[in-house]
């Protein structure tokens, strides 16, 4: 993929480095013992977790030693919640499990956000390393306002067996993604309608990887997931591959005023309009 469309944020297994980021998936407000800053805390910021990792068991999510997200299972992408600016330590936790447990773990700085931007957590690799290890994205998701023709589609590679890819719409041989590597990203938009999506293998036109048809409404923002083994069998999981594509943001609806209502002829006259009648009769 090209530098300007691809985003790739990783935090290392079981470190304690500071990753600046626009964001981090998956909590509530922050609790009390964490760090903030001087921004107020009314952002309009969201986040949510996304389990991609097809051998990982059901995970929890703490943020600063408080369980925030919990039995979150392979394939899921969660709500949205809000998060206020500040710093978080990150665990990510075997579902049931106390954090101490903790399969991958990071401290963070959420601030200076993007009101145009939420973020995304995605749990991706695999726990036996076999083809990729056991990371954590940290994305940006651009759910800003869509033109009314058109949709935003945005790709991750997260299938940990599969090669880097170049995604195609199957009817006319328009590239939307190309070479697009294990834990990248990006988005692209196109004209609403349905679409044949065709995955090659990057630079490969003769042979597909997947073949989905989606449809694709206007104004609406949504994220394609690749995940799962292009051979389950003997992977450490027998997930085969897939596309899990996501509505992130629907258009916002119009506000249409109420119909004037119509008196109900059985309802009884109000007080006023039994006096506006009766001054009609006197004057008459």
């Amino acid at each position: 993929m090209t530098e300007d469309c691809m985003s790739r944020r990783r935090i290392l297994q079981i470190g304690g480095g500071l990753v600046v980021v626009s964001g981090v998936g998956g909590t509530t407000a922050a609790s009390s013992d964490h760090e903030t800053n001087d921004q107020p805390t009314d952002t309009g910021f969201q986040t949510r977790v996304a389990h991609l990792s097809p051998d990982a068991p059901t995970i929890d999510v703490y943020v600063d030693g408080e369980r925030v997200r919990e039995g979150i299972s392979y394939g899921t992408v969660t709500d949205y919640r809000d998060l206020a600016p500040g710093t978080y330590r990150i665990q990510v936790v075997p579902a049931g499990e106390d954090p101490a447990e903790a399969v991958l773990e990071e401290t963070v700085e959420a601030g200076d956000v993007d009101p145009t931007l939420d973020g995304l957590l995605a749990v991706i690799g695999e726990v036996a390393a076999e083809n990729q290890p056991l990371e954590a994205l940290f994305l940006d998701d651009d759910n800003s306002p869509v033109d009314s023709g058109t949709a935003r589609v945005r790709v991750l590679h997260a299938s940990p067996d599969a090669p880097a890819v170049d995604v195609v719409a199957g009817e006319n041989g328009d590239v939307l993604f190309e070479n697009v590597a294990f834990g990248e990203s990006g988005y692209t938009e196109v004209p609403e309608g349905e679409y044949p999506l065709v995955i090659y293998p990057a630079g490969d036109r003769e042979t597909s990887v997947f073949e989905i048809d989606v449809s694709l409404a206007g104004g609406t923002v949504y994220s394609a997931f690749a995940i799962g083994y292009l051979e389950p069998e003997g992977a450490p999981a027998d997930e085969p591959f897939e596309i899990l594509l996501t509505e992130d943001s629907l258009p916002d609806e119009e506000v249409v005023e109420p119909d004037k209502e119509e008196p109900n002829e059985d309802e009884p006259e109000k007080e006023s309009e039994k006096e506006e009648k009766s001054e009609d009769k006197k004057a008459t």
